[in-house]
């Protein structure tokens, strides 16, 4: 009897925008030491934001990470298929930061 078995893996570093308008720039994305399949995007513009993406081999891994990810002030968190991504920002008006993460969004569907 022979048993084949795929492991699921957690997909790889997702590609984020280089820039996105008005004005942001992406400046670092780093894998996060602490957390394998992990990456902290920072972006730039008028204030800063840090795009924290981790990867999880079923959608599943990801969806319970976003139910138990507290919520938090100058903060959003969303799942786009296998990755749970939470953008916090400082110094940045409701309009910037929303043009933001919709780009991010609609890279990750990509």
């Amino acid at each position: 009897m022979t048993c084949t078995c795929s492991a699921n893996k957690p997909p790889g570093k997702p590609d984020l925008p280089a820039s996105v308008s008005p004005g942001w720039t992406l400046k670092s994305c780093e894998p996060v030491p602490a957390k394998p399949d992990c990456w902290q995007a920072n972006y730039a513009s008028a204030g800063t934001a840090q795009v924290q993406i981790c990867a999880y081999a079923v959608e599943g891994g990801a969806f319970d990470a976003l139910q138990r990810t507290p919520t938090e002030a100058d903060a959003v968190k969303f799942q786009e298929g296998k990755y749970l991504l939470i953008v916090k920002w400082n110094g940045v008006t409701r309009p910037d930061i929303t043009a933001l993460v919709r780009a991010i969004q609609k890279a990750m569907k990509a």
